[in-house]
């Protein structure tokens, strides 16, 4: 109804739902409402973004071929390709995967750029597949015409198994990421390989299924159901509805926060930082490298406190010694 699109139409223009939600109303009555200008809107400018993200994408990829280089891309417009039209999926950073070794390499050929004004996140190696070795990603991925150049992406299994592992790890915030899943899984290739796919850490892989047992249950999306639930998925008591819960509260993902070191030297506003850092239960279901079954979560997300606080005081002490 108009009163439901009116209530939703915020968090849909703060998660990167708008130009999704446009799609969708757009042959509709709501149509006309003054809010749906905006959805419509933000659909236009993200379509225009793709296309300018497009022609930097190939021409970082051109600049580091030219010095030799040749990284993996994944997630953002990896993604946002396979969705049924450009600007449905906004992204930002351009995520580039490299060796850990290479880092600094691929760090000076891309600070030579000059003023270009790119926005690359560059990954020392990839932290949600680091159970595969990056020569077995790089022997699996695909070279993709983007633009007026080619991108070398990860395979699909690969990227698909990054998406899952990446929504949990960020406490599945956005209900963007989740489809993101949806959208890979309607447009799997034929050649698609579950085997490699589900291969790796148990663990890992186990999580990998909750995720897209989530997408059935809550998109409706079909996903391979005899080599699914042969494996006896069960989702937790909790999973779906702190997932609801998070995309109701529309709590800001890590990347949007401002940087916890900055309150030590202003401590206004730390109790409030402190608390949106408080991990939701799959957050420090991850973070803890918990099993998703229905023991109580408290005890994993104290636990994810603690490794969290840890972590950061041997960063500020190194950089102080």
């Amino acid at each position: 109804s108009a009163a439901e699109l009116a209530q939703v139409a915020p968090l849909l223009l703060n998660s990167g739902g708008a130009a999704w939600a446009w799609r969708q109303i757009r042959q509709t009555p709501l149509k006309d409402l003054p809010i749906a200008h905006e959805l419509q809107q933000a659909y236009r400018l993200h379509t225009l973004h793709v296309a300018l993200k497009e022609r930097e994408i190939a021409q970082v990829f051109t600049h580091l071929r030219s010095q030799g280089l040749d990284p993996l891309m994944g997630k953002g417009w990896v993604i946002a390709r396979q969705y049924p039209e450009p600007g449905l999926r906004p992204f930002g950073d351009i995520d580039l995967y490299v060796q850990a070794h290479q880092h600094r390499e691929f760090s000076i050929s891309l600070s030579n750029l000059g003023g270009a004004g790119w926005v690359v996140d560059l990954h020392k190696g990839a932290a949600e597949l680091d159970d595969r070795s990056f020569d077995t990603l790089y022997a699996h991925s695909r070279l993709v015409t983007v633009g007026d150049g080619e991108a070398r992406i990860f395979g699909p299994e690969d990227s698909l198994r990054l998406l899952c592992l990446h929504f949990l790890r960020e406490g599945a915030l956005r209900p963007l990421w989740l489809c993101d899943i949806a959208v890979a899984l309607a447009t799997l290739p034929e050649d698609f390989n579950w085997e490699y796919c589900l291969s790796g850490n148990p663990r890992r892989s186990d999580w990998m299924i909750c995720t897209l047992e989530l997408v059935h249950q809550l998109f409706g999306i079909s996903i391979a159901r005899g080599r699914i639930t042969a494996q006896g998925v069960k989702l937790p008591q909790w999973l779906i509805p702190t997932i609801l819960r998070a995309w109701g509260q529309g709590k800001r993902t890590k990347g949007r926060r401002k940087r916890m070191a900055s309150y030590l030297e202003q401590p206004s506003g730390m109790l409030k930082a402190l608390a949106e850092r408080w991990p939701n239960p799959i957050e420090a279901t991850i973070g803890t490298k918990g099993p998703f079954n229905n023991w109580p979560r408290l005890p994993f997300q104290i636990g994810e406190c603690i490794l969290r606080t840890s972590a950061f005081a041997r960063q500020q002490w190194k950089l102080r010694s």
